[in-house]
């Protein structure tokens, strides 16, 4: 019986949505939503004191603030993505077409690569990661197989921390993914699922 607009799922009701709360905080520390903050709440009082600390710090050393996020934002501010008539064109609809986008794997320009919100890892094939002429000793050993990849359970050869970066200047972002890297054919070089794409903020 419950049911959570955010999330458009059963399971939980919407007041009671983490997630959701957790994105309201967020949103509010960013400056978004500062004019629906109460100041003279204790909640307000918070925020605003989490607002000023930076600024109190930054007079006192100085030095110019170092973001604490890996993300890495061009382009000012944030832009409303929109879609009309117009992104219709030569597309033939309907179509269950599969999201393959391109994106730079650190420097190096990465085609062929699958976006699958269905996906709870963000995966890197063998034959990619061998294009990337990393040592495989660099790769941080994974226990965990994954299931529901294939037919067969996949044992991972390894985890990498790797550098992307999706968009074209000046509108880009630049965000550090765990893949892991497991050695099965697949005519796509990559899979980012839903760590990468929480990253991305896609």
């Amino acid at each position: 019986e419950k049911y959570c607009q955010y999330h458009r799922d059963h399971g939980h009701d919407t007041e009671e949505c983490r997630q959701l709360k957790n994105q309201i905080e967020d949103l509010i520390r960013k400056g978004h939503l500062r004019r629906y903050v109460d100041r003279d709440s204790p909640q307000g009082r918070r925020e605003q004191r989490r607002e000023e600390a930076p600024r109190q710090q930054e007079e006192q050393q100085q030095q110019p603030r170092v973001p604490h996020s890996k993300r890495l934002k061009t382009g000012g501010d944030e832009e409303v993505i929109t879609f009309s008539e117009v992104d219709y064109e030569g597309v033939r609809l309907p179509h269950d077409d599969p999201v393959v986008v391109t994106l730079l794997v650190e420097l190096f320009t990465m085609k062929r690569i699958l976006i699958d919100s269905g996906s709870s890892a963000d995966i890197l094939y063998k034959h990619a990661f061998d294009q990337l002429r990393i040592p495989a000793d660099q790769l941080k050993p994974v226990k965990t197989p994954l299931v529901g990849f294939a037919v067969e359970t996949i044992h991972p050869l390894g985890s990498i921390n790797l550098s992307v970066v999706a968009g074209t200047a000046p509108c880009q972002t630049q965000v550090e993914m765990t893949f892991l890297v497991v050695d099965t054919p697949s005519p796509y070089n990559a899979i980012v699922g839903r760590p990468g794409l929480n990253l991305l903020e896609a």
